[in-house]
């Protein structure tokens, strides 16, 4: 069976239509019935023709669904932006992506939205300065990080072409505010500190994924009529962009050295918003018994939806150390909503 899709790139492919596909037109033909009652013949082929083309959508408006997708956006770059597990004396440079999902992950079909997001981030420690402090600002314990990104998508997937623009652009500063402590030497035991983390984050994407339908003899239980889905395709559009100021807490514990710990809490101020739109258009015809029997595959929508104003998270993670190098991930969670993402990276550091 042909499924209508669309992927999203970097962690794989999700179902991520929004809204319903309807079957329109319908002449029964030597099909018993109507099509609009489903105790009748051809009512019952035109209910499971709906169920087929319908399968893989989630069961949430098309403007809920933007405003789920603004969300998850500008969500699947949190982590990318600073630092949360390492001090360093010069620099750090770190790639990393990103995945969100407004709802349930292990249920993407369900999801109200989803994000995904790729960074490099390099970032400087400003004690390289001429001066000590600007005010009470100690330069040693402050570091500015930017993070940028922008790539193109041109994929095909099973039978669904996706292309598309995406881009990123972060700047991020970090201080510490409460000094670290060691408490067995050689970073066998050691405490970070506490860090303020505040900046300006800005996302855009724009997706369109073209889905070819096709599918023979598609019939009622037991086959009394069936049908073919001939010359159908789908158009599917995203078009995403956000920007966030951050606020965040953060600190973390080493052990053993190769071992890192962290977490800490967030909230964003954020504005932004989503437009998706659907169109849709093909053919039906019966088959074998069904001759005559004909109809359309017709969806033509869209919305838009706007990003939550405020959003309130915890974070935590893991990093695998060796010397100059990090390996790491970070989960994501909103506070009061059901936001929650994933970000994975490596880093040098210096």
């Amino acid at each position: 069976m042909k499924k209508l899709m669309v992927a999203t790139m970097l962690l794989g492919s999700l179902s991520a239509f929004a809204i319903t596909i309807d079957i329109s037109n319908v002449n029964c033909g030597s099909v018993a019935g109507s099509s609009d009652d489903t105790s009748t013949l051809c009512g019952q082929l035109t209910s499971e023709l709906e169920s087929y083309v319908n399968q893989d959508l989630p069961d949430v408006s098309i403007g809920d669904y933007g405003t789920g997708v603004a969300n998850a956006n500008n969500f699947a770059y949190k982590g990318t932006n600073s630092d949360y597990s390492d001090k360093f004396d010069l620099f750090m440079i770190k790639g990393s992506t990103g995945f969100a999902v407004q709802g349930d992950m292990g249920d993407p079909e369900s999801a109200e939205g989803i994000g995904v997001g790729a960074a490099v981030t390099a970032g400087l420690n400003l004690d390289f300065l001429p001066v000590d402090k600007i005010g009470p600002v100690e330069l040693k314990k402050l570091d500015l990080f930017v993070s940028f990104m922008s790539y193109n998508i041109d994929q095909d997937q099973e039978d669904t072409n996706i292309e598309g623009d995406l881009s990123h652009f972060a700047v991020t500063g970090r201080y510490q505010i409460i000094e670290g402590k060691e408490f067995i030497p050689g970073s066998l035991l050691e405490w970070g500190g506490v860090f303020l983390h505040t900046g300006f984050q800005s996302s855009s994407s724009k997706i369109t994924a073209t889905s070819e339908i096709e599918d023979d003899n598609i019939g009622t239980d037991g086959d009394a009529a069936t049908a073919d889905i001939t010359g159908t395709t789908a158009t599917f559009e995203i078009e995403a962009d956000t920007w966030s100021i951050p606020i965040e807490l953060s600190t973390y514990i080493r052990a053993a050295y190769v071992f890192t710990l962290f977490g800490g809490v967030g909230a964003d101020i954020v504005q932004g918003s989503t437009d998706v739109s659907l169109d849709a258009g093909g053919t039906i015809t019966g088959t074998g018994a069904s001759s005559g029997y004909t109809a359309s595959v017709d969806a033509s929508e869209s919305d838009s939806g706007d990003a939550d104003v405020t959003n309130m998270r915890v974070f935590g993670g893991v990093q695998f150390n060796i010397p100059l190098f990090r390996l790491y991930a970070q989960m994501n969670s909103g506070i009061g909503n059901d936001l929650i993402g994933l970000n994975l990276g490596a880093k040098i550091l210096w």
